[in-house]
């Protein structure tokens, strides 16, 4: 529910930020608006590290209330933006404190439920995230008419503040033995490849991102409405295919081996990119981004914490740093590279070797049988 009401609460804010924005800095909302997304995720990117240490050594109930309830008041500022700087403060925050939700959810997952069952758990956290980014933006955009635009701010602030409350009230269950054993041991040299995992699988969707929309935008004239309907495909893709592939009765060792197959199918979709004419050949290009993404964000939060040993907080914290770094990176540079004709094919070449590099290094360190905790 957190992670749901987080994602739901952030969509909501989007609609309103350029009317926002209008009335503090009026001549230039376009590069205002990135400079507010930009501190949001490098926010998230900086905070997400020392949340995890946090969660490593204090109750992961307690400081997902703590990112819960700080959101919910520091929302309550949108409701009288004075200046550009308390607006971009206000982001930075929302940011830092939303960063604890994705570690602390899967730690407690972990602690709470048995290891035949996490990769599902995991996979459902990753639904209701997907299912809150698709929720929000519509919500949003459907409130936010004249005078209604701060409803949709207090309808995100008083989700936050519910969601807090329910989280208040719950009560810790016991740590399952099987997942906070203390003779397990790290295994760094997977988490290593893990890290990696995770800030290519981020370069990949942020590169996607970007080239869809400006590929939809300067090279097929398609309006915002159609290229916003791409990305909700994305979302659904995402959410039937981790539907389809975490099922109770799977092991995290079959898991593991759909991570290569997953980066390849991405690799593709990124792949011909450069060489989309019509629009349906961009919306093969999302669903494929899409299906893998799918795979790769929960297996690989899914394997953190079984390779990690108790303190797996951490770990998860700096997965969601990097690829959130990951993915602001091939965002960015994926805007250089398709403005400018010549560097597309060279700068899709890099995405998808990467990919490639990433999904061969999988492949040749499957886990063995029983041998993992």
């Amino acid at each position: 529910m957190a992670l749901f009401v987080i994602a739901t609460a952030y969509g909501l804010v989007l609609p309103v930020l350029p009317a926002l924005l209008a009335t503090v800095a009026p001549e230039d909302i376009a590069a205002a608006t990135g400079m507010m997304m930009a501190t949001y995720t490098l926010a998230t990117v900086v905070a997400s590290p020392v949340w995890g240490w946090l969660l490593d050594r204090y109750s992961a109930r307690r400081l997902l209330l703590i990112g819960l309830v700080g959101q919910g008041l520091v929302q309550l500022a949108l409701w009288w933006p004075s200046s550009l700087t308390v607006l971009v403060l206000v982001r930075a925050l929302q940011g830092a404190l939303g960063a604890v939700a994705v570690p602390a959810v899967l730690t407690l997952a972990a602690q709470w439920c048995p290891p035949t069952v996490y990769g599902t758990a995991v996979a459902r956290v990753s639904r209701a995230a997907l299912l809150g980014g698709l929720a929000g933006p519509l919500l949003g955009g459907a409130l936010a008419q004249g005078a209604s635009l701060r409803l949709p701010i207090a309808l995100a602030t008083g989700l936050i503040l519910i969601a807090a409350i329910v989280v208040a009230r719950i009560r810790t269950l016991p740590t399952t033995a099987s997942l906070a054993a203390p003779s397990r041991l790290p295994d760094r040299p997977r988490l290593w490849l893990l890290a990696a995992a995770a800030m290519v699988a981020g370069l990949v969707m942020g590169a996607m991102e970007v080239g869809v929309s400006v590929r939809g935008r300067e090279e097929l004239g398609l309006s915002a409405p159609a290229i916003g309907l791409l990305f909700s495909g994305c979302g659904l893709v995402m959410i039937a295919v981790q539907t389809g592939v975490f099922q109770p009765q799977r092991d995290p060792t079959s898991l593991w081996r759909w991570l290569a197959p997953a980066f390849l199918v991405s690799a593709l979709g990124v792949g011909v990119l450069r060489w989309t004419s019509e629009a349906w050949m961009l919306g093969a290009v999302v669903a494929l981004v899409a299906a893998g993404g799918g795979v790769l964000q929960p297996t690989i939060s899914l394997w953190i914490v079984r390779s990690a040993g108790r303190a797996h907080g951490l770990q998860l914290g700096l997965r969601a740093a990097l690829g959130g770094l990951g993915q602001a990176a091939g965002a960015l540079l994926g805007g250089v590279a398709f403005r400018a004709q010549t560097p597309q094919t060279a700068w899709i070449a890099v995405v998808v070797g990467l990919a490639v590099v990433v999904a061969v290094a999988i492949a040749r360190r499957p886990p063995v049988q029983g041998a993992e905790p």
